[in-house]
C-alpha cells in the first residue's frame, strides 16, 4: 500500500518503521525541518518537511493517490484537518490520533462523515483500558479479547507457587482447556513449544475461552489475588480514564498528582476517588499514600522516567501488581530489569490501529506486545492455502502459531489434528512483529 504519515514524533517514527518493515511505500511529513533532516537515513521512507494540515501541501505529495493517511502529530487540530483535507483530496482511508473526545463525542459515524476520519485512535484511553483489563483479571498483567469477546489472551507471570515452574509445557494440567502461545523471557519473546521448560519469572501468553481464562491464568501463575484497591500515579488523560473505569468496577481508587491544579481538577472529575497532591515519587511518598498495602499500582504520568521509578519503588515496598505507562521505545528493556510487572505503550496502541487498517478487512483484531510480538485474529477466506490443512501446516505457511479457531460461534483450541475451514476466525501468534504473513496462509490468492 501507499501510505502517508503526518507527524514524525515518537509515535510517527514507530508507525513509519512498522509499515516500511512490511514493505509498504511510506511518505512521512513533519513541520519541523530539523527533525526531518535528523531522521534522514534512519527511516526507510521518503521524508519531507512541510505542513501536513495544508491541503495544498498534501496535494503536492500525492495524497489523492494514497491508500492510507495516518495523522499522528501531537496536535488534535492538525490531525483532524489533515484527515479532512486528505478525504477531500481522494485518499482511500484515514486514521488520526485524537486525544480530546469533544471533537467527536465518541461517535464513529460523526468522525467519518464530518471529520473525514475512518478510524479515530485515542491512545491514552486505550492504554487505560489495557491497564484496567489487567487489574480486573487476577494473576494477569496483560489482557486482550478476540472473536467478539469469545477468546481471551492473557499474559501471566510464573510465580514460585506455579506448578509449571521447572516443568515442560507438555506436562502441564490442561483443565480448563487452554493454549500457551508464547513465552517472554528476559525481555525476549519466543513461540512456545511443548518441550520448553518454564522458569520462575517467565511471562506466558495464554489463550482460552473467555469463561475459562480466569482459572487457566490462576493455575498458570500459581498465585492470583483479586485486586480491590489501586493507587494511580498521574492525573493526565490516562490516569483519569483508568480511575473512572475502575471506580465503575467498585474498586477503591487513590490518585496521586504532583501538579496542584491538575489534582484539584481530578478531585472534581472523580468524586468517588481519593486524590492526593504529592510532589514526589519516592518510597516515603508511596508509603504515605498506602501503596505498600494496595493491591495494584499504576504509574500513568506523562514522564516515562518518573513512571518507571515510581513503579519500581511500588514493587519493592510490596504492592501486589505494578504497572506503568512507557511511551519511549528505549525505556522498554528497563521494565523487566526494574522488576515491574508490565507496561503499556500508547505508541503501540496507535500502531495497532494503523496496522489493522493496512492488513485488510479479513484481519478482525490485532495486538502488539512490548516484547516484540503480535497476536491477531484473521478470517480464513474460501480458497486460501490454509483451507483444509492441519494446524501444523498452517503454522508453517503463515510463519505463525495458530492458537484457536472460532467456528459457528464455538471456540476450538487448536491442536495439530484440527483443520482450518473457510470462514473460521483464526487467532494467530507471531514472536516478531511483521512476520505473520497472513495473506499467504489465510487469504485467497
Amino acid at each position: 500500500m501507499r501510505v502517508i504519515v503526518v507527524g514524525l514524533g515518537e509515535v510517527g517514527q514507530n508507525v513509519v518503521r512498522t509499515l516500511s518493515a512490511q514493505r509498504h511505500e511510506v511518505t512521512a511529513v513533519d513541520a519541523d525541518r530539523e527533525r526531518v533532516e535528523a531522521l534522514q537515513g534512519d527511516l526507510d521512507a521518503l521524508l519531507l518537511a512541510g505542513n501536513g494540515a495544508s491541503p495544498k501541501f498534501l496535494q503536492e505529495v500525492g495524497v489523492g493517490e494514497a491508500d492510507l493517511l495516518c495523522a499522528v502529530t501531537q496536535s488534535d487540530e492538525v490531525n483532524v484537518i489533515a484527515a479532512l483535507a486528505g478525504r477531500q483530496l481522494g485518499v482511500r482511508r484515514t486514521v488520526a490520533r485524537v486525544r480530546d473526545e469533544e471533537y467527536f463525542g465518541g461517535d464513529d459515524e460523526f468522525s467519518r462523515e464530518v471529520l473525514g476520519i475512518d478510524f479515530v485512535v485515542q491512545p491514552e484511553k486505550a492504554a487505560a483500558d489495557h491497564l484496567a483489563e489487567a487489574v480486573d483479571l487476577p494473576g494477569a498483567v496483560q489482557v486482550e479479547h478476540f472473536a467478539d469477546g469469545r477468546v481471551t489472551v492473557a499474559e501471566a507471570i510464573v510465580t514460585p507457587r506455579s506448578p509449571l515452574a521447572g516443568a515442560a509445557l507438555r506436562d502441564r494440567r490442561m483443565d480448563p482447556p487452554h493454549v500457551v502461545m508464547g513465552i517472554i523471557r528476559d525481555g525476549r519473546t519466543m513461540a512456545a513449544e511443548p518441550g520448553h521448560r518454564v522458569k520462575e519469572g517467565d511471562h506466558l501468553l495464554v489463550a482460552a475461552a473467555r469463561e475459562d481464562i480466569a482459572t487457566a491464568i490462576a493455575r498458570t501463575a500459581g498465585e492470583a489475588v483479586e485486586v480491590r484497591d489501586i493507587v494511580i500515579f498521574g492525573a493526565d488523560r490516562t490516569g483519569i480514564a483508568l480511575a473512572r473505569r475502575l471506580l465503575s468496577s467498585r474498586l477503591r481508587v487513590v490518585l496521586m498528582e504532583r501538579d496542584g491544579d491538575r489534582a484539584r481538577a481530578a478531585a472534581e472529575a472523580l468524586p468517588g476517588a481519593t486524590v492526593l497532591h504529592e510532589e514526589g515519587v519516592g518510597r516515603d511518598d508511596l508509603i504515605a499514600a498506602g501503596v505498600d498495602r494496595a493491591g495494584a499500582f499504576a504509574a500513568c504520568s506523562g514522564d516515562d522516567r518518573a513512571n518507571l521509578l515510581a513503579a519500581m519503588y511500588a514493587k519493592q515496598i510490596g504492592v501486589g501488581l505494578a504497572l506503568a505507562i512507557v511511551s519511549r521505545e528505549e525505556f522498554v528493556p528497563l521494565v523487566d530489569a526494574l522488576g515491574i510487572d508490565a507496561a503499556v505503550s500508547p505508541r503501540l496502541v496507535t500502531a495497532e490501529a494503523i496496522l489493522r487498517s493496512v492488513r485488510g478487512e479479513r484481519v478482525q483484531a490485532l495486538r502488539l506486545l512490548l516484547g516484540g510480538a503480535e497476536v491477531l485474529e484473521v478470517e480464513a477466506e474460501p480458497g486460501c492455502r490454509a483451507e483444509g490443512r492441519r494446524i501444523e501446516q498452517a503454522d508453517s505457511m503463515g510463519h505463525t502459531h495458530v492458537a484457536a479457531l472460532v467456528r459457528d460461534g464455538k471456540v476450538i483450541l487448536a491442536d495439530d489434528d484440527h483443520r482450518v475451514q473457510a470462514g473460521d476466525r483464526v487467532l494467530v501468534f507471531s514472536p516478531r512483529t511483521g512476520l505473520s504473513d497472513v495473506r499467504h496462509a489465510f487469504e485467497a490468492a
